[in-house]
């Protein structure tokens, strides 16, 4: 008996709209720990699952933040990250973090 397997869906910032009626949810998935548990969750919307994806990697960044000098440099970093975001996604735009963008898509992707 041959076996099917379930292709992996690929994902391209072409696909991934604004949806009006998250509006909230994807402010949210903005702030770090929100986003990953968003990004589980949202099965639907693209929007806010990419964008939960992008700030569960940015978490990474801010868990830099508590070393000494390194953290100085990434906490206002990641703070401007995610207040941009906040911004983009409240008026519905998306806002792609240059590098964390591709990594987002691939996250997204595996889970």
């Amino acid at each position: 008996m041959a076996e099917t397997k379930k292709a992996k869906k690929v994902y391209t910032l072409e696909e991934i709209r604004f949806n009006e009626s998250n509006r909230t949810m994807s402010v949210l998935a903005c702030i770090p720990i929100v986003g990953f548990v968003l990004m589980i969750i949202e099965k639907d919307d693209l929007f806010v699952r990419y964008n939960g994806a992008q700030y569960t990697i940015v978490s990474v960044l801010l868990a830099f933040s508590e070393l000494p000098v390194i953290g100085w440099m990434f906490s206002p970093l990641v703070f401007a990250l995610v207040v941009v975001g906040m911004i983009k996604a409240s008026k519905g735009e998306r806002f792609d973090i240059p590098v964390v963008s591709e990594w987002a898509l691939k996250l997204m992707e595996i889970i």
